[in-house]
């Protein structure tokens, strides 16, 4: 769900053009706050129209996400909202899918940290059908047979290439031991130690938890009508009672992040090496989240010029703050080519952040500098147009609105556009000097059988 851009200098005058013409428009739906409806039983209803397309979209948001779950049950919410698009008891899995295909429809599951989301988009003609569709699903899934093994071959498949990738087995490995002892430490995905425990008495009994109006919000934005809306869903999710049990708080320890290098050994990492430095970041809702965003973007392309151009170390290097409100932070070296002097190299690109210069360009003489102030604009513009325009759609719309109700506030993630144009300098410099430099940090690698003897840390 987290994508990397690089931003290349001579790119930035035409994406600063690019952006401006584009942020007229996101600038002013997001003015526009959403209209908030209530269902008889107290559930939520957030709306936002004014697209001009004839698309409609609903998310069905549950908070709580792996805080309700255990590490031995990782994954679990994330299969119970798969299941819920797998047949319910008036549609089956079928005609689910024949809808999706004949009308151009989505209806899928998303999990987080935080919560799971299930969520239809089409176009407004097949609005009525789409919305039974998503709501029975939601209600009464099927549970069925065929469709949970399916499920969990799907899972078993994608464990099996994640532990055979080194990219993704250096994550898997550094979240599993930040996280121990900490709320986070469930997944949202499943593990291989937990797996096992994925079976359907298992849903059926976290699916129990979930049927709690006091959890669950509804997002809908685009060609509907909200009145109608909220009389269709009062048949459904209406009925839901609230629970007894009480409410998990949503506020979530930061992690700390220190202590020794680990260093899998790996036969996929022949020749080679996958290797991150963690540092706690701060929270998608802290006011740093968004400088912290910007300031990778710039570090990265410094890390590029430094760590990849100037000296050959690696195939890619990035930098990147993960959103949750427990994150971290990673400073990245894909397919290090050499695993005894990339820290150094490092640091020398960080020692050019520090000051707060960009590279301009090279030469034979090295690096041409210039002051960040005269291109942070361009990099603001650059990252909300990544991060927003896609968001500029109907399903982008109630994608935006869901953000902020899972993490609190439902203008959160419009919020973030105007706070993302006041970032200054000082915020980037004081950010970076916060996270990158002087929080603690711990070293995780992925090696072949060469390299484990090789790799060093420090210079």
């Amino acid at each position: 769900m987290k994508f990397r851009i690089s931003v290349k200098p001579a790119l930035l005058a035409v994406v600063f053009i690019a952006v401006s013409v584009f942020q007229v428009n996101v600038f002013a739906e997001t003015a526009v706050p959403a209209e908030k409806y209530e269902l008889k039983n107290g559930i939520p209803v957030y709306f936002k129209g004014g697209t001009a397309n004839k698309i409609a979209a609903v998310y069905i948001i549950v908070k709580g996400g792996v805080q309700y779950l255990t590490p031995e049950t990782s994954g679990l919410e994330d299969a119970l909202f798969s299941i819920m698009t797998m047949g319910s008891e008036k549609h089956s899995y079928d005609d689910v899918q024949y809808f999706e295909y004949k009308t151009l429809s989505r209806f899928e599951p998303d999990s987080l940290e935080a919560g799971s989301v299930l969520s239809i988009n089409t176009i407004d003609y097949y609005f009525d059908q789409a919305l039974d569709i998503l709501t029975d699903g939601f209600m009464n899934p099927s549970f069925g047979s065929k469709e949970y093994e399916t499920l969990t071959t799907q899972y078993r498949q994608q464990l099996q290439s994640n532990l055979n990738d080194p990219a993704t087995l250096v994550m898997y490995n550094a979240s599993k031991t930040i996280y121990k002892g900490h709320p986070y430490a469930a997944r949202v995905i499943p593990t291989t130690e937990s797996l096992e425990n994925i079976t359907v008495g298992a849903m059926k009994n976290l699916y129990r938890q979930i049927l709690d109006s006091r959890r669950i919000s509804i997002a809908a934005a685009g060609s509907i009508d909200p009145e109608h809306l909220v009389e269709e869903l009062n048949k459904t999710l209406g009925t839901i009672p609230a629970g007894s049990t009480p409410l998990k708080t949503s506020e979530v320890e930061p992690v700390k992040i220190s202590g020794e290098p680990v260093v899998t050994v790996h036969q996929s990492a022949a020749g080679t090496g996958f290797i991150m430095r963690a540092f706690a970041s701060p929270a998608i809702t802290d006011p740093d989240y968004i400088p912290a965003c910007i300031a990778s973007d710039i570090f990265s392309e410094i890390l590029h010029n430094v760590v990849r151009e100037k000296y050959g170390a690696c195939y890619t290097p990035s930098t990147f703050v993960l959103g949750s409100e427990a994150p971290y932070g990673i400073e990245f070296i894909y397919r290090a080519s050499n695993l005894t002097d990339f820290a150094e190299y490092m640091e020398e690109a960080r020692k050019i952040m520090e000051k707060q210069l960009v590279i301009s360009a090279t030469d034979k003489k090295g690096f041409k500098f210039e002051p960040l102030s005269g291109r942070l604009e361009g990099y603001i513009n650059a990252y909300i147009s990544r991060k927003y325009s896609s968001q500029s759609s109907t399903d982008g719309i109630a994608a935006r609105l869901c953000t902020g109700l899972l993490f609190g506030d439902v203008s959160l993630a419009d919020s973030m556009i105007e706070e993302a144009k006041a970032v200054t300098v000082q915020d980037i410099e004081r950010v970076f000097k916060k996270y990158w430099l002087d929080e603690s940090s711990r070293w995780f690698a992925v090696v072949g059988p060469d390299g484990a003897d090789k790799i060093k840390f420090s210079f």
